[in-house]
């Protein structure tokens, strides 16, 4: 097999007795870009960090004689280094002073410059990494993977952070990347994206690769088997809305303006716009995490949020898209209770596992147990986790920035559904979402935001995609 690609013979792998990975045989041939499919839980990540050889199998084996790079879904780089300073880490460029190697860090900036404009991406060398926006970071990443000249690049749910323009960049990037020697592997959610990139869908299933098949013919039986599924994709529900629960007055950041709106109970507020439209600094300033001007009123109260323990405390909470307060060296009851502390602390830890098993029943967790750690939950597990959480904080305000990007379709609806349920109990919902088939089909009304401003509300009887479309375009 040695040269030809990568053999995966008789793997099994297992956490705390549960089986995620039992793959009899499997090829993947040089010369492919394969997107790796199926629902949480089902072994894709496991699979892939296998064949980057991260973790061993527990049973077989799997072989080839390649340079593997994976960007991995969690973000793996450093914040507080320069993009160049990651861009060559671990493999800094050497000049010889009076005998002495030392560091050239003339040579890694020039360097850096120079691969960035190989590969189209637009950033400077000297800034920081936290000065980027998550979605570029991720952009970054798979170009910091690229300029080392991998015979195999794995890429794990690289869609779910990327705005069409991006998605449409980064498989510009891996078509130039690949030749017959060389092998991309893709794990996403997103398949309408991944189809225009992909030759082969690997199709995963409790544990097992259940086919590779030409991307052609896995669209074609996807679009049957999930057409009837798709009806009944957003299960909105009538609501009566009740009173006001959230009023923004004169909202103000370094780069929102002055945005006014208010959320009644029972009703879901969408959120769209372009990138750059800073969309997401609504969410984050509401709930602490940026410093802002302006009154925020939540019960008809008006409440001084200058922290995220303010938020809480308020009634509020915030969801977004990177596992922002996620523990990951934690588990998953730990994480579930992390934010309602005071009402924790008069729990026995058995009330609390049983607290816990309800949440992971009620957004069907599988694969996992309340002791589980979350390093080992897969990214739509996680995200779950995160969702679970905040319902069990009693908040009366949601804030969800992106909070479906790393769920497969199946779990959506569950998701949906909790979403509604919320609605019911009289919480008010905001839903940050580039999804605009998500945003149409849940909201009640949108807000479409253009450069830190609110260009255009549209209501519940004129929502649709097409309009939501047309209102982007028409900057």
């Amino acid at each position: 097999m040695s040269g030809k690609g990568i053999l995966i013979e008789n793997v099994k792998k297992a956490y705390h007795h549960n089986v995620v990975l039992n793959i009899e045989n499997a090829v993947f041939d040089l010369g492919n870009i394969y997107g790796v499919t199926g629902t949480n839980g089902v072994g894709k990540t496991t699979l892939l960090k296998i064949i980057n050889k991260t973790i061993e199998p527990d049973v077989g084996q799997v072989t080839h004689d390649l340079r593997v790079e994976m960007v991995c879904h969690e973000n793996g780089l450093f914040q507080d280094m320069t993009v160049y300073e990651n861009m060559y880490l671990n493999r800094e460029p050497r000049q010889s002073i009076l005998g002495l190697k030392r560091i050239d860090w003339k040579q890694a900036k020039r360097k850096t410059g120079e691969i960035l404009q190989a590969f189209g991406l637009d950033i400077d060398p000297l800034v920081h990494v936290r000065e980027l926006k998550m979605a570029t970071q991720k952009l970054l990443e798979v170009v910091i993977a690229l300029s080392k000249e991998p015979d195999v690049l794995i890429i794990d749910e690289p869609l779910t952070l990327l705005d069409l323009n991006q998605v449409q960049f980064l498989n510009t990037m891996v078509k130039k990347y690949m030749t017959d020697e060389r092998i991309t592997i893709y794990s996403s959610h997103r398949l309408d994206e991944l189809f225009q990139v992909v030759d082969q869908v690997v199709t995963m299933r409790d544990g097992k690769i259940v086919a590779i098949q030409e991307a052609e013919e896995t669209i074609l039986e996807g679009m049957l088997e999930f057409a009837e599924k798709d009806v009944h994709k957003y299960p909105k529900r009538r609501i009566a809305f009740g009173e006001e629960i959230l009023s923004v007055r004169g909202l103000t950041t370094d780069h929102i303006h002055r945005i006014d709106f208010e959320l009644r109970k029972g009703e879901m507020l969408g959120i769209v716009g372009l990138r750059g439209a800073y969309k997401s600094s609504i969410g984050k300033a509401l709930f602490g995490v940026i410093d802002f001007e302006g009154h925020i009123k939540v019960g008809g109260s008006e409440k001084r949020i200058r922290t995220t323990t303010h938020a809480v405390e308020a009634g509020i909470c915030y969801l977004g898209s990177a596992n922002e307060g996620m523990f990951i060296d934690d588990s998953v009851m730990d994480n579930i209770v992390s934010a309602n502390v005071p009402r924790v602390r008069k729990l026995s830890r058995s009330a609390k596992q049983l607290i816990s098993k309800y949440y992971l029943e009620l957004l069907n967790v599988s694969n996992a147990g309340v002791d589980y750690l979350m390093e080992n939950m897969s990214a739509g597990n996680k995200q779950k986790i995160l969702l679970a959480k905040w319902f069990f904080s009693k908040s009366r305000v949601f804030i969800f920035n992106k909070p479906t990007a790393n769920v497969d379709n199946s779990s959506k609806v569950d998701i949906y559904n909790i979403f509604t349920d919320l609605a019911e109990t009289g919480a008010g919902i905001i839903l940050i979402s580039n999804d605009l088939e998500e945003i149409a089909g849940l909201c009640d009304r949108v807000l479409v935001i253009e450069a830190g401003k609110i260009k255009q509300e549209i209501d519940r009887k004129d929502l649709s995609v097409h309009n939501l479309v047309k209102a982007l375009q028409d900057w």
